[in-house]
């Protein structure tokens, strides 16, 4: 029989998005999948429009706003297939992604996550280049992953969640964080095929604001490192070096991204897409 895959939807006004978030799973080449979308206290249409949605493969669930770590897991704790696949509802799926990601873990069942580069569109347009293998020490100076990757659901039901006190941002990084440290010799795996499309939006986005924001991003950063404590200690004994090399290369990529050449390079790749 084939693993069953549970796509999670968590949907927080995002009413007009919604429908074209869920026709991209229905699109889906492989067919053994359940959605379950996770209305977060939402005060537009969303349930009207996810109402309509619902069949026997797709199922509609309303919560007291709890932010999105909180939906992630109410969906995860509902569902009902072998693997997860996170998927946030202004976000589509491209047609072979469950068929593309599921043959890795058919391959390798020890697989731990895996993930793919993904495709920026709506108000920009490019393609990531994420990295295709990492330690987990690179792991904890930053987030390597996009919170839509597959992984087993068992792991979630052996305690690992997504921490509904990290409502800034960042929770599937501190999610990541808890998984692979917990699992270090598994592999994790990067897929040449593009997952997921990203919605970009003009106004501004959670991370633009928490990176734009040094409060916030003091915030989050030691709540992940009180957190795992031991763990940042085990690769930087000094929480003070970390922080100041994390800072060294952001301030670093910030010149970088706004220097002349950088600009002209930008604008001359953007003639030719």
């Amino acid at each position: 029989m084939k693993n069953k895959i549970s796509i999670i939807v968590p949907c927080f006004n995002h009413a007009e998005f919604l429908e074209e978030c869920i026709q991209s799973v229905k699109d889906q080449s492989y067919t053994n999948w359940e959605c379950i979308i996770v209305d977060d206290g939402s005060t537009d249409d969303t349930a009207v429009v996810a109402k309509k949605l619902e069949n026997d493969k797709i199922r509609y669930i309303y919560q007291e706003n709890r932010g999105l770590s909180g939906a992630r897991n109410t969906g995860i704790r509902n569902a009902t297939g072998d693997y997860i696949l996170p998927l946030d509802s202004d976000d589509t799926l491209n047609p072979l992604a469950l068929e593309k990601m599921i043959a890795v873990f058919d391959q390798n069942p020890d697989t731990l996550i895996v993930f793919s580069d993904t495709v920026t569109f709506g108000h920009t347009h490019k393609k990531s280049n994420l990295q295709e293998k990492f330690t987990l020490k690179e792991l904890l100076l930053g987030n390597k992953l996009y919170c839509t990757s597959m992984f087993a659901k068992k792991y979630f039901d052996e305690g690992i969640a997504y921490d509904e006190k990290l409502r800034h941002g960042f929770e599937d990084w501190e999610f990541w964080i808890q998984l692979i440290s917990a699992h270090r010799e598994q592999p994790v795996t990067k897929i040449d095929y593009v997952v997921f499309n990203y919605r970009s939006h003009p106004e501004t986005s959670m991370i633009k604001e928490i990176i734009g924001n040094n409060d916030k991003k003091e915030f989050i950063y030691h709540a992940v490192y009180e957190k795992h404590k031991a763990l940042f200690h085990e690769f930087f004994p000094s929480y003070i070096a970390l922080l100041n090399r994390k800072t060294f290369y952001e301030k670093k990529l910030e010149n970088i991204y706004s220097s002349k050449p950088y600009r002209i390079y930008n604008f001359i790749k953007n003639l030719f897409k």
